[in-house]
């Protein structure tokens, strides 16, 4: 990893995210400073978004070895960023970051979207100003914000059509958010049970869902104050299943470590 230049010369960092996540807010300071290095070296892993060096999983040792720490700080650093939920890990010991995941996803798609354009096409060129644009450094934004280029941007955005129908009869996207979701939460039904899909991805981890299914329910009923509503009892579902399995693969780890 020592040799391998950063892919991106920058990228996105959202401040009210970072300030807002509960789950990071709860670790102390010297938590966030591992996981904020973390993100770094994801940034330059060979695999962007995971811990990788050299096609491998970075142990605690070469972790503890980067950042200049004893290697049983760094083990206890990492059990509170893991617990807290903060970051993931494959089934193979990886760390890595949901959120640089899913943009690295968006950005291979988008890259190859473009490049299956001509570059006689107005997509491309619309396409091609955005992609220049990105790629300068976070230094000359305010430059170019006062540039012709930043100007033909603002144009190309303009003259992107947005349809606002669903296929949904009279519906319009406020009545559907609406219908499906309840902004103030309610609290898990005393006969809740999973259905078949949450079963089915409880299976897919290889979890039973029988057997949480009581744990699950025991905590929820037993929980007070407001984080005992929920928005969506399915989406709570599968993160209780994510934290299982990542429960499980940390204790693999200290067994191997």
């Amino acid at each position: 990893m020592e040799n391998v230049d950063f892919k991106y010369n920058w990228g996105k960092f959202y401040w009210d995210a970072w300030l807002n996540d509960i789950n990071l807010q709860s670790c102390d300071l010297a938590v966030q400073g591992l996981w904020i290095n973390l993100i770094a070296m994801m940034h330059k892993s060979d695999q962007i978004g995971y811990l990788v060096i050299n096609s491998r999983p970075m142990t605690v040792f070469d972790i503890a070895k980067r950042v200049g720490i004893r290697k049983d700080r760094a083990e206890r650093l990492l059990k509170k960023l893991i617990d807290n939920d903060v970051c993931s890990v494959t089934e193979e010991g990886i760390l890595y970051c949901r959120r640089i995941v899913r943009e690295e996803k968006r950005r291979s798609k988008n890259s190859h979207l473009l490049g299956g354009l001509k570059k006689g096409d107005n997509l491309y060129k619309k396409n091609k100003l955005l992609s220049d644009y990105r790629l300068k450094s976070q230094g000359e934004q305010d430059v170019i914000k006062d540039s012709s280029l930043y100007k033909k941007i603002q144009v190309g955005i303009q003259d992107i059509h947005i349809p606002t129908y669903m296929g949904r009869g009279d519906d319009n996207i406020k009545g559907i958010i609406e219908k499906n979701y309840n902004f103030v939460g309610y609290r898990l039904p005393q006969k809740w049970l999973p259905d078949e899909n949450c079963r089915q991805y409880a299976i897919r981890l290889y979890l039973c869902p029988d057997k949480i299914a009581e744990d699950f329910c025991d905590y929820w009923h037993a929980k007070t104050g407001k984080e005992a509503n929920k928005m969506d009892w399915e989406a709570a579902w599968r993160r209780w299943c994510r934290q299982l399995v990542n429960q499980k693969t940390q204790a693999i780890i200290k067994k191997t470590i």
